[in-house]
């Protein structure tokens, strides 16, 4: 969804970020001036490709999220019956968003750790997330690098595992996870490996995909 180029222009504002675990804002940015970190123009460009402004919104961006966390931002929303309406509107029939429909199961476990009411683009690469709460105004905008839904309705949940670890895992302990390139990821592995001599040991490593 985002060039390479973009990526490059990430690369050297995500090296400030801090390297120990305890640190409950690691990979998370507040303070002045974060509507202006290039994770924000992304989610904005990408968001606007689908006809998504935020602009006239009321919106003020509060926190920042860095790889190796699903980057983008949350915001509070002056007008969030009018964001909502908006962006449920992409999400009518052919559009390139599916709405997390808590009444079916599918949609209730998809949009379980949703504040409010989740969006999500339809496809399995990289994807947009989206939540707009209206009773409170808190939102959030942010794309994970493993989608899961494939059509109106309908995840994938042997890709959804692939999220839960590349994505939510990744966002809840971020100091275990690293990034490299436009799309590499790098994490813990924990699983069983056949020995030179027969015997099957648990064994501790990386994986990682590009």
């Amino acid at each position: 969804m985002w060039s390479l180029a973009a990526d490059n222009i990430l690369n050297p504002y995500l090296r400030e970020r801090k390297s120990t675990m305890a640190d409950p804002a690691f990979g998370y940015l507040t303070g002045p001036d974060i509507e202006k970190r290039p994770e924000v123009s992304i989610v904005e460009h990408e968001l606007g490709k689908l006809g998504i402004f935020l602009e006239g919104s009321g919106v003020t961006i509060t926190g920042v999220y860095i790889k190796p966390r699903p980057f983008g931002f949350d915001f509070y929303c002056k007008k969030p019956v009018s964001l909502l309406q908006l962006v449920r509107s992409k999400a009518k029939f052919g559009g390139l968003l599916n709405e997390d429909d808590t009444d079916t199961l599918e949609g209730k476990v998809a949009g379980g750790k949703t504040h409010g009411t989740g969006f999500r683009q339809i496809g399995t690469g990289a994807s947009l997330h989206i939540e707009v709460d209206v009773t409170d105004g808190k939102c959030n905008a942010h794309i994970d690098s493993h989608g899961f839904v494939t059509g109106p309705g309908q995840y994938d949940y042997n890709r959804a595992l692939e999220h839960g670890y590349w994505d939510l895992l990744a966002d809840k302990a971020p100091g275990l996870f690293g990034w490299f390139g436009e799309r590499g990821q790098v994490g813990p592995m924990v699983g069983p490996m056949k020995g030179v001599d027969g015997k099957v040991r648990w064994v501790i490593g990386l994986t990682g995909h590009w």
